[in-house]
């Protein structure tokens, strides 16, 4: 039995990351975000955010974690702590490190929500079309 990679284990945990999901359905979501927030970055640096457990996350974590440039993030990171939403705590290694200000704030929860109603209209209009060609070839 081999032994599996760093990447298998994250999938393991989260198969939904930003960097892992199909360009259409990234597209949807960075579409929808847009709307939402005027942003296309806003609700996947959001959704990081909130999946790290110590609530302490900079631009280049969140930038492994997202897929989306470092530069992009920071400016998430600066536009959610202007909102109120994280504080900057320090620098850590010369990375500007943010915390979550209220982890119980109806934000994060919404943004989760959101994210989660777009991986779910994703996939299932990704189904209705697996369905279209297969009734279109059968």
């Amino acid at each position: 039995m081999s032994t599996p990679s760093a990447h298998d284990l994250e999938l393991q945990v989260d198969p939904n990351r930003g960097r892992d999901l199909p360009h259409d359905v990234l597209a949807r979501i960075r579409e929808h975000s847009k709307r939402m927030f005027g942003n296309q970055d806003r609700l996947e640096v959001a959704v990081a955010i909130t999946r790290v457990e110590l609530g302490r996350v900079n631009a280049t974590d969140l930038h492994h974690d997202t897929g989306i440039a470092v530069n992009r993030v920071r400016a998430q990171l600066l536009a959610l702590e202007s909102l109120g939403l994280l504080a900057k705590t320090g620098n850590d290694n010369g990375k500007r490190v943010f915390t979550r200000v209220d982890r119980d704030d109806r934000f994060w929860s919404f943004a989760v929500g959101e994210y989660a109603d777009r991986m779910e209209a994703a996939r299932a209009a990704q189904g209705a079309s697996t369905d279209a060609v297969g009734v279109t070839a059968a």
